[in-house]
């Protein structure tokens, strides 16, 4: 995590640092600009998130065993108890997010109440209150700052050229078409180290939500249910995209997730016996590796669901091992 974090930022000064030297600016006035715009974004994006959720808040009174569970969760956990929210959404998911963990809102999707059953929710739960834990609604919030600045500088550098902003004449408009076209490249990068790290705080999330609830086959027959409800969804409307890194599953990547649990079902037997996709899904098309997969897998947010129920029946053995 901290390689990643030291990456991202050391591609994100360096990129800004070139653009603004060759303006003329000085070390500090560039430092300034870059501590600015991540205030900026670190300032907002809670705000932009709420807007973009249709979020609601709910009072104690609404949802008392929601409110219940995810009190005993945070006080077992040792944070602040999070506020929590409704979204208006079928699809079921659940997230959280927010500057600082005090500050934290737990978002649930009135999908979820639906699909899962008591034992479910409280896993799905636990993984959130896991990210509250492990501090990765304050380490995403940092992470997504450089891709952000790096893309809306790549954009003003190719406006820039592209309109004619500066004297064609001492080629600064291709100076500016270059510093753009490297943004870009810095933008792809960041993006790539982002992603990565995403998918490595969902499995620590799920390793504590299994470690807490001691039934790991809890959380997988949610991960289940949850995947297998998104699927053909993707390209539905969705107005609260902005949140998908935060998703406990990323729908955007339902369809593909079916197909990898149903080659992996021998394996996953062990962790849910009484599992039966087609149940949940009446048709899911064979799928054939590619280089769109590939590139798909680089820039998913969540590990691949298979591997999650994997790792899953993975814990639910070290657990039953301790108990012998």
């Amino acid at each position: 995590m901290y390689i990643t974090l030291i990456l991202i930022f050391a591609v994100g000064f360096a990129i800004i640092y070139a653009i603004m030297l060759y303006f003329g600016a000085g070390l500090y006035l560039i430092i300034a600009v870059a501590a600015g715009f991540f205030l900026l974004q670190w300032y907002i994006s809670p705000e932009i998130m709420k807007v973009a959720s249709k979020l609601r808040y709910i009072g104690k009174d609404e949802y008392p065993n929601l409110h219940t569970t995810v009190e005993t969760l945070a006080k077992d956990a040792g944070v602040p108890v999070p506020r929590i929210a409704i979204a208006p959404y079928k699809e079921p998911n659940a997230f959280v997010f927010g500057r600082t963990r005090k500050s934290a809102t737990l978002v649930v999707h009135e999908g979820l109440l639906q699909v899962l059953n008591a034992d479910e929710l409280k896993a799905v739960l636990a993984h959130e209150i896991g990210h509250l834990k492990h501090n990765d609604v304050a380490v995403m919030t940092v992470v997504a700052f450089v891709p952000m600045l790096a893309y809306i500088i790549a954009q003003s550098m190719f406006f820039s050229s592209i309109f004619g902003g500066m004297d064609s004449r001492n080629n600064s408009d291709s100076y500016l078409m270059l510093f753009g076209l490297l943004a870009f490249v810095v933008y792809i990068i960041a993006q790539l180290f982002m992603m990565s790290l995403s998918r490595t705080r969902e499995s620590y999330a799920d390793s504590y939500s299994a470690a807490y609830t001691k039934h790991p086959e809890y959380l997988a027959s949610s991960l289940v249910k949850i995947t297998t409800s998104n699927v053909g969804t993707a390209n539905a409307a969705k107005d609260s995209t902005v949140a998908r890194s935060f998703y406990i599953v990323d729908y955007f990547n339902s369809d593909k997730d079916i197909r990898d649990i149903k080659n992996h079902m021998k394996e996953i037997k062990d962790l849910l016996p009484d599992l039966d996709i087609d149940k949940f899904v009446q048709e899911a098309k064979d799928s054939k590796k590619n280089m769109w997969g590939l590139i798909n897998g680089a820039f998913a947010t969540h590990p691949p669901a298979y591997k999650r129920l994997l790792d899953l029946a993975k814990e639910k053995a070290e657990l039953e091992g301790r108990a012998k």
